[in-house]
């Protein structure tokens, strides 16, 4: 992790958006093979789908790894054990 993690600029475009990365993956709703992979923000907390393009059916909803960079604003102790102390 690194200090671009920690520290933003304010955004310069007008609409922001989120990469969407396709998956290999059918899908068993609609059978598109138009699935993508992209980090949301959910009610339960932030959250990375895999969900179809065409039919919005979700294929799987994970908790984001240290690698998914989701969302940007974490904590940046948030992997570290805790301790007695607190």
């Amino acid at each position: 992790m690194g200090v671009e993690r920690l520290i933003f600029a304010p955004p310069s475009e007008q609409f922001l958006h989120v990469q969407r990365t396709p998956v290999e993956a059918t899908c068993p709703q609609c059978g598109s093979g138009d699935v993508a992979r992209y980090p949301v923000a959910n009610y339960v907390g932030p959250r990375i789908v895999t969900k179809c393009q065409t039919c919005f059916h979700h294929l799987s909803v994970d908790v984001p790894t240290a690698d998914d960079h989701w969302p940007p604003w974490r904590s940046a102790t948030l992997d570290w054990p805790s301790s007695r102390a607190g």
